[in-house]
């Protein structure tokens, strides 16, 4: 079997029991499953939530207040306490772990995302699980700031690194659906999903997710965003952590988001699944055609709108006239020339030479979806 690249994301509701208490014996029987992984020569990437859930073991804070400022604390004394549960429970298999902390923030620059790429090149090669979790301790109330949850973070991780398998670990079976049958409705699990759509999402029986801040519908949009990145991704039941090793050997367990095999270059994976947008473009049909058919660059005579305040090199998400996301791409240009660009060209009904054909975003520097 050739050797893959793996990424497991394992939930805030998986690691601990009903009781809110972390369930030791559960990461102890992960750590064994893990070990047997990288036993057949594959390497392991860990995203883990659970720290706020481990510091309320630690120290008791009035949450009802300021959210965040509980919330960093109950991080930043949990944290400590969970990557030492992890060491020991590796350590019984003589592996040593590397404990990471990342906001969104630090995939946004260029730079910061091709040093967080070779720090985990390097530890995968030297035989060390790294360990990841959003560092919630300097998280702001900011959201382009924040992931969120670690189901956004898993997918731009597993997209870095290169993953060819992407776990998330819930206590859901997998991705869940109401049926009705001549015994009446019940809930069955999705075995695999080829493309992700708002009528697979609607139908999907809703898992809360007490503990954590995602649940299965943000599992399944992040499912649906690492599959078109060609990355095929599991949603499993986490409280059998077997089901990665079945898989791995060919059985099928939970729910597959098929991978619909495209392969990216480094830098439309940091544009993709990296960098911060900072505005919006929506876009006519002609310039959507050109864009997804044509293989065009993006000229300003094709932008409607603009949403945002950009410069030159700033990251944009790109929408059609639907409102639809078909891509992102890095401006040629500021948001104040371009507003211009297009007011004159409304007030003057000209276009085609001049500044309104120069790119906003050229095609080397466009991702579309």
């Amino acid at each position: 079997m050739k050797p893959k690249r793996i990424v497991i994301k394992i939930g805030t509701n998986v690691l601990h029991r009903s009781n809110g208490k972390l369930d030791y014996k559960l990461i102890t029987e992960l750590a064994r499953q893990i070990t047997n992984i990288r036993s057949r020569g594959h390497e392991v990437l860990v995203v883990s939530s659970g720290s706020v859930g481990a510091g309320r073991e630690l120290c008791s804070v009035d949450e009802s207040r300021n959210t965040l400022t509980s919330h960093q604390i109950l991080a930043s004394v949990g944290q400590a306490r969970l990557i030492q549960i992890y060491a020991d429970a590796f350590r019984e298999h003589k592996i040593t772990v590397a404990q990471i902390l990342l906001t969104r923030g630090d995939f946004g620059l260029r730079k910061s995302y091709l040093n967080i790429r070779n720090t985990l090149e390097n530890l995968l090669k030297y035989k060390i699980v790294p360990i990841v979790n959003e560092n919630d301790v300097v998280a702001t109330e900011e959201l382009d700031l924040n992931f969120g949850d670690n189901d956004l973070l898993a997918v731009y991780l597993a997209t870095l690194i290169g993953a060819d398998q992407l776990f998330f670990l819930t206590v859901a079976p997998g991705l869940l659906k109401e049926e009705t049958t001549a015994k009446g409705k019940c809930s069955v699990v999705v075995e695999k999903v080829h493309e992700l759509t708002e009528e697979i999402i609607k139908h999907c029986v809703p898992v809360t997710s007490a503990g954590g801040k995602g649940g299965m519908e943000s599992k399944v949009r992040s499912a649906g965003m690492a599959m078109s990145f060609g990355i095929d991704t599991y949603i499993i039941d986490g409280k059998s952590p077997s089901g990665v090793c079945d898989i791995i050997e060919g059985q099928a367990c939970g729910t597959h988001f098929k991978a619909h095999g495209r392969k990216i270059r480094s830098y439309q994976k940091w544009l993709a699944a990296g960098a911060l947008n900072k505005g919006t473009l929506f876009i006519d049909e002609g310039a959507e055609q050109a864009l997804l058919k044509n293989k065009k660059s993006l000229l300003a005579k094709g932008v409607t709108r603009v949403e945002g305040q950009f410069e030159i090199k700033d990251l944009l998400e790109i929408c059609n006239f639907e409102g639809v996301r078909i891509g992102v791409g890095r401006a040629g240009c500021n948001a104040k020339e371009l507003r211009h660009q297009i007011k004159e060209h409304k007030l003057t009904n000209k276009g085609g030479k001049g500044i309104l054909s120069k790119p906003v975003i050229h095609r080397n520097h466009l991702f579309l979806e």
